[in-house]
């Protein structure tokens, strides 16, 4: 057990230095897989300070569509999951716009059918503005390329909007 403990306490030191390269944010938007319904969406990430002009994300969302059936409503869930890498060109010290590319998993759940998991590269563009020391607004759109059936080729757009917090 002391072993173990040695073990994560070496790895916390280690990692401690690139904690104040971090930030976290969180947002709501909506997403519009195959433009066949849309979805709410709650989306959480880490972004990881590479330099100033460079951020790697790794986010997830939770999104839900709901319908009526009869005199029930039924939901459909989708998770997308992504993993990126965003190009920052500041245009003063509260304002820059951004350029990403990343891979994403979305997984789709819906109420009645078969569970279907599309992966696939994405494009994302947006802006990021200082609201305060310790908070950036951020507006986003994304465009993804997903593999999976019964279409094989499908697409999917999010629009999004949230607030980035600096841990450091």
């Amino acid at each position: 057990m002391k072993r173990c403990a040695l073990f994560f306490l070496v790895i916390l030191a280690a990692l401690c230095p690139a904690a104040f390269s971090q930030s976290l944010s969180a947002g709501a938007g909506v997403d519009f897989p195959n433009y066949e319904k849309s979805y709410l969406d709650i989306r959480a990430q880490y972004i990881h300070h590479l330099n100033p002009d460079v951020d790697i994300t790794l986010g997830s969302s939770f999104a839900i569509s709901t319908h009526k059936d009869g005199g029930d409503t039924d939901a459909d869930f989708l998770i997308p999951v992504d993993l990126g890498v965003n190009f920052i060109f500041p245009i003063n010290d509260t304002f820059a716009y951004y350029f990403g590319i990343g891979a994403s998993a979305q997984f789709f759940i819906p109420e009645e059918g078969t569970n279907r998991i599309y992966p696939g590269p994405f494009l994302t563009a947006g802006i990021r503005a200082g609201v305060h020391p310790y908070m950036e607004w951020y507006l986003e759109a994304r465009q993804d390329l997903l593999f999976g059936e019964p279409d094989w080729l499908n697409t999917s757009t999010r629009l999004s909007t949230g607030i980035i917090f600096p841990l450091g």
